[in-house]
């Protein structure tokens, strides 16, 4: 098989959210996905850039209404990121993971 198939099977990271804005990868990466929770009630809104901060590449956003939870899922291929992963907290305090590889 190509090495480009293997590495498209390769399984996602997980990396937390803290609940503040974050840089969440530092480096090339891919985005795949994130999970987020709202357990304050708090009508939850996330971005997620390419870069170091909230002025990169809007690559997408996620919107949780009062203590539920949504997803988002960018496979099989995600979207590449390659100055990073920037995590913008807009309101609320977010709890879940954003995925990637």
């Amino acid at each position: 098989m190509p090495s480009s198939y293997d590495s498209h099977l390769r399984s996602a990271t997980a990396i937390a959210l803290t609940g503040s804005n974050q840089q969440a990868v530092t480096g090339a990466a891919i985005f795949m996905g994130l999970v987020v929770t709202d357990e304050a009630a708090a009508n939850i809104k996330v971005h997620i850039h390419n870069g170091t901060d909230n002025t990169g590449e809007h690559v997408a956003a996620l919107g949780v209404s009062s203590n539920g939870q949504a997803q988002e899922w960018f496979a099989p291929n995600g979207v590449a990121c390659p100055d990073g992963i920037f995590v913008d907290v807009v309101s609320g305090t977010p709890s879940g993971s954003i995925f990637y590889r």
